[in-house]
């Protein structure tokens, strides 16, 4: 690769680096607390960073806040005083970008990963100084200068394996009071309270479903959903369905169309019913419907005008909050995963979602495993990506062959390897009989866990339309 092509992508992910520390800095309390509790002078590269830092830095002293869009006061006092014109053009440059959007910006931050980023690019600038110091030293025949500094070089621990004294750390304390619980998706009505603290920072789940059963629409409406609620998602298509199968299905969600002139059965309610005979007693779901006529083939002009209206009214921003990557089956590694989001960070675009469509279709090969280790090897590294990147990551499995009778799913009905089990967090089943899906019926159930209890034979019962790509319209327990 050509060295100035390096080098400006280098530069590029400095500054992207500076700006998302010092807007978690800026409107992020954890952060901020985190950072104030390590500072040391000149932790940034540029002037102008370590500038708006210490306004930062001395609010927080002063209200244990962060200064949120106080900041604009702080710059306006600094700047009546400051004679460094370029200073105040960087600084006003910046905040200019954040367009008054400091309350959002609080509510997208990821704390506990700029904080992995910020002690990622303090120690690289801390480095950075040594380095020139040393050759300093070194042009200038201080060796033992030169070697007292190696000596005494200490690292700055801040994010992923900070070490912190458990009595004593009054910000580590504040920190696990103050930390963000909300799932980043929330889902309406009883399936609302089904999925409850399921899709979380850190979490991995996976949905378990035999062949045909909608684990694609399921992960789908995951991602849909999670985009019309602000966050940023990351759906890889890593061989289910081409590009332009995805897009179709996506149109159709957005556009509220099917692809093909139909009438749909639209469902408008959801009960369940109990009945017995003399086969015992079974509950079924009962869903009124309402015919929707679609006379017209869903085409390009129809669904960009309907992506235009979505952003303008349910959205309202322009900012990309779905990214989709699609790849061919067993092409696409974890680390081909991770490569990729790497590459958009560069753009300043992080993921808060990663969804997976699905697991089994990944590329296993790694040296020296071989057989089920491979699954197992896969899925430890799914669960690394969501603790990586302090994300929910959410993708599917198939079910095993007795899945195909079962009446209800359970742990045992696992594929190829028990060990899926021990990495999620969350592990959903996705049962539906024959008759279910002729009236567009689901029933999920928590197969595991983490941290909660669930009733593992509890039903939540989901009515969709699949013809217009959502399988989550309504719901009942």
């Amino acid at each position: 690769m050509d060295s100035r092509i390096t080098t400006m992508k280098i530069q590029k992910k400095n500054n992207n680096n500076e700006r998302q520390i010092l807007i978690g800095m800026i409107v992020d309390q954890i952060v901020l607390g985190r950072i104030s509790a390590k500072w040391q002078r000149g932790m940034f590269k540029s002037k102008w960073a370590n500038i708006i830092a210490k306004w930062c830095l001395n609010y927080y002293a002063n209200y244990e806040d962060a200064p949120l869009n106080q900041i604009e006061n702080l710059f306006e006092a600094w700047a009546e005083k400051t004679k460094d014109k370029e200073s105040i053009n960087l600084v006003d440059k910046f905040l200019n970008s954040l367009s008054e959007e400091y309350e959002t910006l609080k509510d997208e931050s990821n704390s506990d990963y700029v904080l992995d980023v910020a002690g990622t690019y303090f120690n690289k600038v801390k480095i950075e100084k040594l380095v020139e110091t040393l050759e300093g030293n070194i042009i200038d025949g201080d060796i033992k200068e030169a070697a007292d500094l190696i000596i005494s070089y200490n690292q700055l621990e801040m994010g992923v394996g900070e070490g912190i004294d458990v009595l004593q750390d009054d910000e580590a304390i504040k920190e696990a009071f103050a930390e963000k619980q909300d799932d980043l998706l929330k889902y309406p009505g009883d399936l609302g309270r089904f999925f409850d603290e399921v899709f979380q920072r850190d979490s991995f789940i996976a949905f378990l479903g035999p062949d045909k059963s909608g684990k694609s629409f399921w992960l789908m409406d995951v991602a849909y959903r999670a985009m019309l609620q602000r966050k940023r998602v990351a759906y890889f298509e890593v061989g289910d369905m081409s590009q332009n199968q995805v897009m179709r299905r996506l149109m159709s969600r957005v556009s509220r169309s099917p692809k093909h002139p139909k009438i749909v059965d639209y469902p408008i309610s959801i009960e369940k019913e109990t009945v017995e005979d003399e086969n015992g007693t079974r509950t079924n779901a009962i869903v009124d419907f309402k015919e929707k006529v679609f006379k017209k083939s869903l085409n390009s002009k129809t669904a960009r005008k309907a992506c235009k209206k979505l952003m303008r009214n349910k959205i309202k921003s322009k900012n990309p909050y779905l990214k989709l990557s699609c790849h061919p089956a067993g092409l696409v590694s974890v680390e081909t995963i991770k490569s990729i989001l790497r590459n958009w960070e560069l753009d300043n675009w992080t993921a808060d979602i990663i969804v997976i469509d699905y697991a089994d279709l990944l590329n296993m090969d790694y040296h020296g495993i071989e057989g089920r280790d491979k699954i197992d090897e896969t899925w430890k590294r799914l669960r690394s990506l969501s603790q990586s990147y302090h994300c929910s990551v959410v993708t599917a499995t198939q079910a095993d062959a007795a899945a195909y009778s079962a009446s209800i799913l359970s742990r045992d009905n696992f594929s190829n390897d028990k060990r899926k089990n021990a990495h999620v967090t969350c592990m959903i089943g996705i049962n539906v009989s024959e008759e279910e899906k002729e009236i567009g019926v689901t029933r999920l159930n928590k197969i595991l866990m983490r941290d909660k209890e669930f009733n593992e034979k509890q039903f939540i019962y989901v009515a969709g339309c699949l013809s217009l790509a959502n399988p989550a319209i309504k719901s009942c327990f």
